[in-house]
């Protein structure tokens, strides 16, 4: 009894000392430049090799962790997510080894978060991106050049999204544009902009363009019709998410509502839930338990996420 208290008073510092450092990151962004523990990380990242950057927006915000103030962070979100499973672990299992194996899984949690905000930031890329080809169709079938209207679909994109705060593909359209008023070549630069976001729907739309261009096709009508097979494309995956929506919502409800109810009766009939701690047998199914629970989440999200 005596070590599970000292455990849960380290387990709160530790936890306190992480949350001090991740608010002061959201207050100044920035980390603080002082001993304990972000210095000591720091020391870690110092001696690790950087990675190698990526161009481009979509790019740069998909290569989380490269950086020294993103890897600190990373081992704060670990440290934190660690003790607070720890404590959770600890009510639930009420057994020192299953509460430390729970601690342990919140080294996983930074790269969940990564996966989430990726998939997150490709939904809204090929979102913007179907505006983008849908404009820069539209200026061809009036006439206007490719140069003119990858100018005029930045300019719609930027009344769309000029107040939204992730805008990737008006970012990158920008960048494209200021590429060729510098002199760079319209196909070298659409060359860049297409390595720069590494889509697929990118890529089959600037490879169209450049093949059409190089040998004297009808470049309108081609853009044209790669435009609406490739909206087409992304509308279907965008009803398949509707459609799946309410599933992806069970598989959540499966699996928090069953540690809800555990922790409900905990609190209102404790004794109830006395013979599951009473030996290692219990708390071992109790682990399994929460081990199912984590794969049904998982397994619902991989067969809710169909890709066309």
């Amino acid at each position: 009894m005596l070590m599970t208290y000292i455990a849960v008073m380290l387990s709160l510092y530790v936890l306190l000392r992480s949350f001090i450092e991740l608010l002061y990151v959201l207050i100044y962004g920035e980390f603080p430049q002082k001993k304990g523990l972000i210095r000591q990380i720091e020391r870690l990242n110092h001696v690790e090799a950087s990675a190698k950057k990526r161009s481009g927006v979509l790019s740069r915000w998909l290569q989380l962790g490269s950086s020294s103030d993103s890897k600190t962070l990373d081992y704060l979100l670990i440290t934190v997510s660690g003790v607070l499973l720890y404590l959770f672990g600890l009510l639930l299992f009420q057994n020192q080894f299953f509460a430390i194996l729970s601690g342990l899984m919140g080294i996983f949690v930074p790269r969940t978060l990564k996966k989430n905000r990726q998939e997150k930031l490709r939904q809204i890329m090929i979102l913007q991106f179907r505006e983008a080809i849908l404009s820069i169709a539209s200026s061809l079938k009036a006439g206007a050049s490719l140069q003119v209207a990858l100018l005029r679909c930045q300019q719609d994109l930027a009344k769309q999204l000029g107040h939204k705060k992730e805008r990737p593909m008006l970012d990158e359209l920008e960048k494209l544009n200021r590429d060729i008023q510098f002199g760079v070549s319209l196909e070298e630069a659409l060359q860049k902009f297409r390595d720069a976001i590494n889509q697929e729907d990118v890529t089959q739309f600037v490879d169209a363009a450049l093949i059409t261009k190089s040998r004297g096709g009808n470049l309108a009508e081609v853009i044209q019709n790669t435009t609406m097979m490739i909206t087409d494309k992304i509308t279907v995956q965008q009803e398949i998410m509707v459609a799946t929506a309410q599933k992806r919502m069970e598989a959540k409800m499966l699996t928090f509502m069953p540690l809800g109810i555990v922790l409900v009766i905990m609190v209102l009939n404790p004794g109830y839930m006395e013979p599951m701690y009473d030996s290692w047998v219990g708390s071992s199914l109790m682990f399994l338990a929460a081990l199912m629970l984590i794969a049904n989440y998982f397994l619902g999200r991989a067969i809710t996420k169909i890709n066309i």
